[in-house]
């Protein structure tokens, strides 16, 4: 099923522009214009003219995969929002873990962009705490902590046995 669809979008691979390269250069434009990127300040991040970058936007021109991958990276969107829904909806979600799929479903239900932005920005933060190094970070100032209990647990016991 997932393959068919794949061969339905490329059938008509030799002419530009096709379903395939309308719908990837739509995704490119509407992610620039949301980072507010002028075609000439990406096509210089990206190693490609203006003219390509234009051409690319208007399907005329296949994006190569590195330039996909400078695109994703300097418009902070995944690869997979260049590419038509079918082609890539089954085949990434055999790869989801439950949990992913659960978090995927809970994020489409938030209302608005603005939202979604806000949970996507949530999950950048969460995806670079590092709870181990928070752990290694703190683990002389919990020590410190249960010494000083400790001592004052020591104290109460020794002011108990002097009040008896």
């Amino acid at each position: 099923m997932a393959l068919e669809k794949i061969v339905e979008f490329f059938s008509d691979k030799e002419e530009r522009p096709n379903r395939f390269t309308l719908f990837m250069g739509n995704a490119i434009r509407t992610a620039r214009e949301e980072m507010g990127i002028r075609q000439k300040d990406l096509s210089k991040k990206i190693y490609k003219r203006q003219a390509t970058l234009s051409d690319i936007e208007n399907g005329k021109v296949e994006v190569d995969a590195s330039t996909l991958s400078l695109l994703s990276y300097y418009l902070r969107k995944p690869i997979a929002y260049f590419y038509p829904k079918p082609l890539y909806e089954e085949l990434v979600q055999g790869d989801m873990t439950p949990l992913s799929l659960e978090m995927q479903m809970q994020f489409e239900q938030i209302y608005g962009d603005d939202l979604q932005k806000l949970a996507i920005a949530i999950i950048r933060v969460l995806a670079k705490f590092d709870p181990k190094g928070l752990v290694v970070n703190l683990a002389g100032d919990i020590k410190l902590r249960l010494d000083h209990e400790k001592e004052i647990s020591k104290k109460r016991q020794k002011r108990t046995k002097q009040k008896k």
